[in-house]
């Protein structure tokens, strides 16, 4: 008699198409449920035609009044019939403006569809049989069409709109790649699941389709809206009475929309979470409820470790190198996360709540939903859903370069790409750095200070004293750092309120009307003139608040500075410590850290003054006095381009040392712009905004690296101790 299989155990040497272990019940949707689905579309497609009596209001409004209000016109002649005949016209031009901006938005044309790539299903055998095999499980028609895109997400849509029957089946491959087999069909039948319940799934789609056109019409402002303000504020104030009455007209206007959207997202919503819940029993079905929540779990992890991967492109296209496997580093970064994100990812899934306009529950909810479902799942093969494609590889770089092209739009050639081996070389290096700097600093802002200043790894006392001096320095550097985290904190906040304090004093410098709010500046200060002075005010405040908090953190940075320094001279000292290279390679990382670090309050500033520089470059054409911003914009180039000129001159000696596309360059080199321009302020910001990302990005670096090192040390000299 042969031992009972493990129900979890690796996929075996036959399709998993076969590994299916039944049937299922598809869920059952009542009366009461569909008829609700009903009067919630019938309600939702009422809000339109509220929307076109509105217009049609407007409309009569206008024809009435220049039907019935001649008598405006009467009794008058010469400069008094002016008069007459600007007070009869203004309300028709103004409704007339009006009606114009509220029929728009059904001509306005949409938001282009996310680009994906087309699978050549005749190369995906497996795949489709085991997305059909779903799809006759559920209930649901098989997509005519399978698209692939770089997201953590998968979706199921009518390809035609309402009346379409065929389905496209869209699969983010870091899914594919994140999740076992088991998991992804559960994603699958989740998709499928939402088009099993036929009529609903067509009234959920006008639901959708209305929801979305209401937000459109609220809040998507084009170049007409801007026209209208532009022309407003710049033309004779008698004509622009008339225009900004049509503006004020346009805004109560899109406020009586505001409330009919928030209207039908009050209605909708709750069947529309209704909907997911009975999709999610689809899955808890065919992969079992336990799955379903390993699925929502992993599903949070992929999208934080999206972000970091694309936090690592971001800092690899600075040396214009770029990842050839997305879905790849995803997983990698998903499986290397600390198990700090794990726990604060667990507890803010814990403490989700399901508001009243959320289309989907939380998955808190969700997960409560299924378990009390209790299905043990008729798929459990638990192998990586990456095996059911052909060549997930070729595919995921593939998509990889299509996701760079299309939607960062990045121009690139094979020469930049990383291999698979080195690119999770580097990303292993960026993992690593993470960990030392939580290790060292915790949550400290690691530019607050430099972490080296005298980058010599020579011992210059008895080695005894030093180890004792190295001990202090690590036990106070543990006792401050809970203070220190929360002072940098504090750091942080007034650094982000010096660079909107700085973007008010420089707009209202220029003669801008801004929003004090929004610049954290008092309500009560509404004149350029009298916001510039509050402005300089609070950067006076808050340089003094900024200055207070650094030297309440110099205990903290002095000793982990000695701590650092000491290391590495004891390492410099005894050959145990590190290898040769490795002590050649710290020491160079040392002197090149020295060098850079002394530039970040530069840069730091510099991109506060960008941001300022930015704002108001965006917003010149809209002053009555472009001369006036040109005169600021000059003075920003005067300040910007020596403090450019200075960082290239001091980083011109040290050689930039990791790979680049361009081969061996100097720091300088691997901080300038590629890009040029001819007009003498673009190309201060260009180089301006180069020199402030890729600087920054190199710290960080190099800070990992040292620190790295300086573990290594630590950890040898521990075992020494002991």
């Amino acid at each position: 008699m042969s031992a009972p299989s493990d129900p979890l155990m690796p996929m075996p040497p036959v399709s998993p198409v076969d590994a299916f272990s039944g049937g299922i019940v598809r869920t059952k949707t009542g009366a009461l449920y569909r008829a609700g689905l009903a009067v919630v579309a019938f309600a939702m497609v009422l809000l339109p035609l509220i929307y076109l009596g509105l217009i049609a209001l407007a409309t009569w409004g206008v024809l009435y009044h220049l039907a019935n209000d001649t008598w405006i016109l009467r009794g008058a002649s010469g400069r008094a019939a002016l008069v007459q005949l600007t007070v009869y016209l203004a309300p028709a031009v103004a409704g007339g403006i009006l009606i114009f901006f509220m029929v728009k938005p059904f001509f306005a044309a949409k938001s282009p569809a996310p680009d994906t790539l087309i699978l050549d299903l005749e190369k995906e055998p497996l795949l489709v049989s085991f997305v059909h095999k779903i799809c006759t499980l559920v209930g649901a028609p098989a997509p005519s069409r399978i698209d692939v895109d770089c997201q953590v997400n998968a979706s199921a849509s009518l390809s035609r709109g309402l009346w379409s029957k065929d389905l496209v089946l869209t699969i983010g491959l870091p899914l594919a790649s994140g999740l076992a087999m088991r998991e992804f069909a559960g994603v699958l039948a989740h998709e499928f699941g939402h088009f099993a319940q036929g009529a609903g799934m067509r009234l959920t789609y006008v639901i959708r389709k209305i929801n979305f056109w209401f937000a459109r019409v609220v809040y998507e402002r084009d170049a007409w809206d801007v026209k209208l303000e532009r022309t407003a504020k710049g033309i004779d104030w008698r004509i622009g009475i008339v225009l900004h009455s049509a503006r004020g007209c346009v805004w109560l206007t899109r406020r009586i929309l505001w409330v009919l959207m928030q209207a039908g997202n009050g209605i909708s919503c709750f069947m529309l979470r209704q909907m997911e819940f009975d999709a999610d029993s689809y899955e808890a079905k065919i992969a079992g409820s336990d799955a379903f929540e390993s699925t929502t779990a992993r599903v949070r992890v992929l999208n934080v470790a999206t972000q970091f991967a694309y936090e690592d492109v971001r800092q690899n296209w600075a040396s214009h190198r770029l990842p050839e496997n997305l879905p790849l580093l995803i997983n990698h970064k998903a499986v290397s996360l600390p198990a700090d994100i794990h726990q604060k990812l667990s507890a803010s899934a814990h403490a989700e709540k399901t508001g009243w306009f959320d289309t989907h529950p939380c998955d808190a909810d969700r997960i409560r939903a299924v378990r009390r479902l209790g299905e043990p799942g008729v798929f459990r093969v638990a192998d990586s859903a990456a095996g059911l494609f052909a060549d997930f590889g070729a595919l995921s770089r593939m998509v990889t370069r299509h996701q760079f092209e299309k939607h960062l739009e990045l121009e690139f050639t094979d020469e930049n790409l990383m291999s698979a081996e080195e690119m999770l070389r580097e990303s292993a290096a960026s993992t690593e750095a993470d960990a030392m700097i939580q290790k060292f600093f915790g949550s400290v802002n690691i530019s607050i200070a430099s972490l080296i200043v005298r980058p010599e790894m020579s011992l210059t006392e008895n080695r005894g004293e030093a180890i004792a001096r190295w001990r202090a320095a690590q036990a106070t550097v543990e006792m401050l750092r809970a203070d220190a985290e929360v002072l940098s904190r504090q750091w942080t906040e007034q650094q982000s309120r010096l660079g909107s304090l700085i973007s008010g004093r420089t707009l209202a410098k220029a003669g801008f009307q801004i929003d004090p709010k929004e610049f954290e500046l008092p309500a009560h200060v509404t004149q350029p003139v009298e916001q510039e002075s509050a402005a300089r005010m609070g950067l006076e405040e808050a340089g003094a608040i900024i200055s207070t908090r650094l030297a309440k953190l110099e205990p903290f940075h002095t000793a982990l500075r000695d701590r650092v320094a000491l290391a590495l001279s004891l390492a410099g000292s005894d050959s145990r410590a590190l290898t040769p290279e490795h002590l050649k390679e710290t020491s160079e990382f040392s002197r090149l850290l020295a060098a850079v670090a002394a530039e970040i309050p530069r840069a730091r500033d510099m991109g506060l003054r960008l941001n300022a520089f930015l704002l108001l470059a965006q917003n010149r054409r809209n002053h009555s006095e472009v001369a006036r911003v040109d005169e600021v914009m000059n003075a920003f180039v005067a300040e910007l381009v020596p403090t450019i000129k200075g960082i290239q001159e001091r980083l011109t000696e040290f050689t930039y040392p990791f790979s680049h596309a361009r081969g061996r360059l100097t720091v300088a080199e691997y901080a300038r712009a590629d890009e040029s321009s001819e007009h003498l302020w673009q190309q201060t910001y260009i180089d301006g905004s180069a020199h402030v990302d890729r600087l920054f990005a190199l710290h960080y670096r190099l800070v990992g690296r040292v620190l790295a090192a300086v573990d290594a040390i630590e950890n040898h000299l521990e075992k020494e101790e002991s």
